[in-house]
């Protein structure tokens, strides 16, 4: 059945109708705009925080640049360049500007770039944001969208809603900081006595410096002895002599070693000489008017050496009578009476006049240089250098610069101070080595010369005036003459093991102008469990090992550098002079993953230093790439 309403309650019910749809389109028109209002914030913060990402990838990239720059500008700068710091900031801040820059982001390189010093203290970290001039190793760099002109490179983030309520834009800001990891380091020195070789006549290598650089090598260390008294010993080395007479008949000897010189002031007669082995042989003058002649062995006794000699000559003024003088004994004795020592004591405490003349009248060096059996300040040098050249021989020899022990000195300084300039937190122990091996830390010796030193309490240390001064007053062969490189190593991670800081990145220096030729007790070269040559020193990747051996001396090396690897300690290896090992050496630093600097043999002494000193910067300067923090500045 169909209802039918009244007129006016269709009319009602049209009015309530469109009373409904006015509400709705109110409410559609409040919520299109919510939700525009949402879009625009929502575009808004995607755009601030794309923004942020991107200055924050600029500003990780750049603080890492400059950090590293600091480094790469202090050991590049040039003699011209009077402030290295100043000149390390201003690269820094150029460089920093620079990265940024190539990442879409500015920085002011005035106003961003800053400048701190991070330090371990007892195993926590502190920066100082204000630190001296020449002690800065972090760098925080600061990008900035805070400027109000939207023409400006660091203008804020424009944005939809921000413009909508009549803001300008977002303000962003991002940092970033880094820093060079410091280095606890650890300088292994060679002080066996074959780093003296290059400032005497020796034998024992296979190639030497000229015979004219290595004379004047050895007048630099007879100068810089002070010189002692050495009677009327004369600097360059004379034969010894001996004169004797009767009523007015003189004859003197000469001893050149295989022959002697007889002269005299009437006529020889006989000359007689006895030799080293026993054996005796008389020459008689035929032809008595001979004043002067040369005599040595002949037949069995051609080139032996002559002990003492005899001579007959006629009296003055008589052609009948004669004279044997006797007792021309070419010793000791002779030695100090031809040269005015008969009454000087040996001025060092180790060593003998005896002993010196020995070794002058047997040294293969002196013979092959042509000065065997000669007498003279230079033979006194070489004879200290090769026989007596510890510190508890001859003391003095700290003061001489003997090479190419000098050379590693410099470079010791030259080290000290580059870490003391460079002010990246590093620090830096001293081991030595020889026929043992042992930590430097102390210097306490009646000695007056000599300062008092004792860094035992921290041995791995930023004192680097105490660790020049432990360096400067060493000599080659200060303690004793081998060499044994294993042992030093050794020592050197012990060293780093018990004084290394939490946080820092440990290294090894290790030093040589020889080849290892001693083991500690018990030391066989045994390898560790493991060991695969093809896989350790594969040095071009070919699957193959570009180095192997068998020598239990150059395996024992090699196992204390796979020691210090596996504990994380990067080994870097220096190779001395022309009869250093340097494929072992090669070898040290591939699997120690650190560098290798080779200084060549047969150079002149300035080049040595240059080279050395060179070598030492290279590894200064090989700091740790920089690294990133966010949580402790």
């Amino acid at each position: 059945m169909r209802r039918h309403f009244p007129a006016h309650d269709r009319r009602c019910c049209a009015s309530a109708a469109g009373r409904r749809k006015g509400v709705f389109l109110v409410v559609a028109a409040l919520c299109l705009i919510a939700c525009l209002t949402l879009v625009a914030f929502s575009v808004d913060l995607g755009m601030v925080t794309l923004t942020k990402t991107k200055m924050q990838n600029a500003t990780d990239a750049a603080a890492l640049a400059a950090a590293m720059e600091i480094n790469h500008a202090i050991a590049n700068a040039g003699p011209d360049v009077s402030d290295v710091f100043d000149h390390a900031k201003a690269m820094a801040r150029a460089e920093a500007a620079l990265v940024a820059q190539m990442n879409g982001i500015y920085v002011n390189p005035a106003t961003d770039v800053i400048f701190g010093h991070r330090r371990l203290i007892n195993g926590s970290v502190q920066i100082d944001w204000n630190p001296s001039a020449d002690n800065i190793n972090v760098v925080k760099v600061i990008a900035r969208r805070d400027n109000s002109n939207p023409n400006a490179p660091d203008a804020k983030v424009p944005a939809l809603f921000s413009t909508v309520i009549g803001r300008s834009g977002s303000v962003v800001r991002t940092e970033s900081v880094a820093y060079i990891e410091p280095r606890d380091m650890v300088v292994v020195h060679d002080f066996s006595r074959s780093m003296n070789f290059d400032s005497y006549f020796s034998d024992e290598i296979s190639i030497s410096l000229p015979q004219s650089q290595l004379e004047e090598n050895i007048e630099m260390v007879w100068n810089d002895l002070g010189p002692p008294s050495l009677g009327s010993l004369p600097y360059v080395p004379q034969f010894a002599s001996a004169t004797k007479s009767n009523t007015g008949a003189s004859a003197t000897v000469i001893f050149k070693g295989k022959s002697v010189d007889v002269s005299t002031n009437t006529n020889i007669k006989t000359v007689v000489l006895k030799f080293e082995n026993g054996a005796s042989q008389t020459f008689n003058i035929s032809n008595e008017t001979t004043k002067s002649g040369t005599w040595s062995g002949t037949g069995g006794n051609s080139n032996r050496r002559i002990s003492s000699v005899d001579v007959t000559i006629r009296r003055v003024g008589s052609s009948s009578q004669s004279w044997t003088l006797t007792g021309y004994n070419y010793d000791t004795n002779t030695v100090r009476a031809a040269f005015g020592l008969t009454s000087v004591p040996y001025p060092y405490s180790g060593g003998s006049w005896s002993e010196y003349v020995s070794f002058v009248k047997t040294n293969a060096g002196l013979a092959k240089y042509g000065y065997q059996d000669k007498f003279g300040a230079m033979t006194f040098v070489c004879y200290v250098l090769r026989m007596r050249c510890s510190y508890a021989n001859t003391k003095d020899l700290w003061k001489t610069r003997h090479y190419p022990f000098h050379a590693i000195k410099e470079g010791h300084y030259l080290l000290c101070d580059f870490l003391a300039d460079l002010g990246f937190d590093d620090q830096l122990g001293m081991v030595s080595y020889d026929t043992y091996h042992r930590v430097e830390t102390t210097i306490n010796d009646p000695n007056p010369e000599l300062p008092y030193v004792n860094i035992s309490a921290d041995p791995i240390t930023n004192q680097y005036g105490e660790l020049k001064k432990l360096m400067k007053y060493k000599q080659a062969g200060h303690y004793y003459s081998a060499t044994n490189m294993s042992g030093g190593l050794k020592s050197g991670i012990q060293l780093i093991d018990n004084h290394k800081r939490v946080g820092s990145r440990p290294c090894i220096i290790l030093m040589t102008d020889g080849n290892s030729n001693t083991l500690d007790p018990g030391e066989d070269g045994s390898l560790p469990s493991g060991w695969n040559w093809n896989v350790l020193f594969d040095y071009n990747n070919d699957g193959v090992a570009d180095y192997s051996t068998s020598d239990v001396q150059r395996r024992a090396v090699l196992k204390y550098v796979k020691l210090a690897v596996d504990k994380g300690y990067t080994v870097h290896a220096i190779s001395v002079g022309a009869d250093a090992d340097r494929d072992l050496l090669k070898a040290v630093a591939h699997l120690g993953r650190g560098y290798w600097v080779d200084v060549p043999g047969g150079m002149c002494v300035s080049d040595v230093e240059d080279e050395m000193k060179a070598a030492f910067t290279k590894i200064a300067a090989a700091v740790p790439p920089a690294r990133l923090i966010r949580d402790d500045h």
